[in-house]
């Protein structure tokens, strides 16, 4: 049954859902672009998918981008100060996010549309910035690509070695939470020994 309603899902319905996780976080990557591969019937259909969820994924990033540039810096910062838990977006995220792109925005942004999070909220301090855009966006759509075809061509891959579609979307999610979190303490630890070796004596 879940098979049947993937499958029949339209490219405009594969747009509006990567659209929409840009937004409202409520279906998590991990499972909605599993979901969106397996419903591919084969490696064409894989690839237009992943494009066209790619090309949702960047309307969003847009919107976040000029939102930013629109508000400005300091009502930003009130908002998500007052409003940005609803969404995810914690002030220590959107300060750190802000920070990095202070500091050293080449790369960043490819780097952090392959980091849950942090790809939905990116552009906003990037609007902000007005880093310019057009880098932005480049450097945007290739990373949210290859994030939406890792985890779209695991779930179409695992599909089509016979793993029902409920099955393989719930092993590439715990798959990647498990990764999430090690990547995490491995940071944390690396981060903490290189504080304490900063110290003096």
């Amino acid at each position: 049954m879940l098979d049947t309603l993937l499958r029949a899902a339209s490219m405009e319905a594969v747009f509006l859902a990567a659209l929409i996780e840009k937004f409202i976080p409520i279906l998590p990557s991990y499972l909605l672009y599993p979901m969106i591969g397996i419903g591919a019937e084969d490696g064409w259909a894989l690839a237009m998918r992943c494009l066209v969820a790619t090309a949702g994924s960047m309307g969003g990033a847009v919107a976040w981008y000029w939102l930013g540039a629109w508000v400005g810096e300091r009502r930003t910062q009130a908002l998500v100060e007052r409003h940005g838990r609803w969404l995810l977006l914690s002030p220590a995220l959107y300060g750190r996010l802000m920070a990095d792109y202070r500091r050293k925005p080449a790369g960043l942004t490819f780097i952090g549309q392959l980091i849950p999070t942090v790809r939905i909220f990116q552009a906003l301090p990037a609007g902000v910035l007005r880093l310019p855009q057009m880098p932005f966006l480049m450097a945007t759509a290739l990373g949210s690509l290859c994030w939406i075809a890792l985890l779209a061509g695991s779930g179409h891959f695992l599909h089509r070695l016979g793993w029902e579609a409920g099955e393989a979307g719930l092993t590439v999610l715990g798959t990647m939470v498990v990764l999430e979190v090690g990547a995490a303490l491995v940071t944390r630890a690396v981060r903490r020994r290189s504080r304490l070796a900063s110290q003096p004596g």
